[in-house]
């Protein structure tokens, strides 16, 4: 029994040596026990889906603390900053100065619950860059917002087209978008799906979508806008709608009379 007990004190030993050379050796062999950052490298797209995907926008929607200071207390230099609810965009167009992002209305529009929780901001990130942003214009019936935001130094997007009509059912769509909230500089989520049909200004596409869709880009075959998605089927999250293009060239037409979008 003893030497039962001997050798399996000596074998138990023997394995918590040969574990720790091998954590030492691994130590000196893996740089002296630092980790090796990835190199990340900036996203490179495929040409024909280039500008769709580089004038993607992630947007989330923040909470900022209102606060008024008084004789007992004071505000702090920065203030709280909440994240309540994230969308999709595209980039329209741009200036020398300032872009300008489309995405749905109801995620712009301030719920019950955001108006008493503070101040209300909308966050735009495109690519490794983000900027606050200001609401220019929106159509409740169509359920389209106009985001307006400063365009950095060395920027550049291409303008987006519009297309004049919509494709014929059973065309293929593509959509660009953050279902909940997935994106990041360095990914860019596309989705396939075909063109269902409208009812009325309504129009129908099996494109996934779920929270966070809500303002992502749908492209006809030629790269041309043709609706964003602002609803989804409740129990089926492969039926998405959004509004007839016509809706999105009227709301352009009047917003570009009073700001100069082009």
């Amino acid at each position: 029994m003893n030497k039962i007990i001997t050798y399996i004190s000596w074998g138990w030993g023997m394995l918590s040596l040969a574990g720790l050379c091998l954590f030492v050796i691994t130590y000196f062999f893996s740089c002296n026990g630092k980790q090796i950052p990835i190199e990340t490298v900036k996203p490179v797209f495929i040409e024909k889906h280039k500008s769709k995907l580089e004038n993607f926008v992630f947007l989330v929607k923040e909470s900022h603390d209102i606060c008024i200071p008084d004789e007992t207390e004071s505000c702090p230099e920065i203030p709280r900053v909440v994240p309540i609810a994230s969308a999709s965009g595209v980039v329209l167009s741009s200036s020398s100065s300032h872009i300008f992002i489309l995405t749905a209305n109801h995620f712009c529009e301030d719920g019950p619950v955001e108006k008493i929780m503070g101040e209300t901001k909308i966050r735009a990130f495109i690519g490794e860059t983000s900027r606050i942003t200001t609401i220019v214009t929106y159509s409740e019936s169509a359920d389209i917002c106009l985001l307006q935001g400063l365009r950095f130094k060395e920027e550049s997007f291409e303008t987006t087209k519009i297309a004049k009509e919509m494709p014929l059912i059973g065309e293929n769509v593509i959509n660009v978008a953050a279902p909940d909230g997935m994106a990041s500089p360095n990914t860019r989520l596309m989705f396939d799906g075909k063109f269902a049909g409208c009812e009325g200004y309504s129009c129908v596409f099996t494109v996934p979508a779920t929270f966070g869709s809500s303002g992502s880009a749908i492209y006809n075959k030629e790269g041309e806008l043709v609706s964003l998605l602002v609803a989804a089927a409740t129990n089926f999250e492969n039926v998405s709608m959004g509004p007839h293009v016509e809706m999105l060239n009227i709301f352009l037409g009047s917003v570009d009379e009073t700001v100069d979008i082009y």
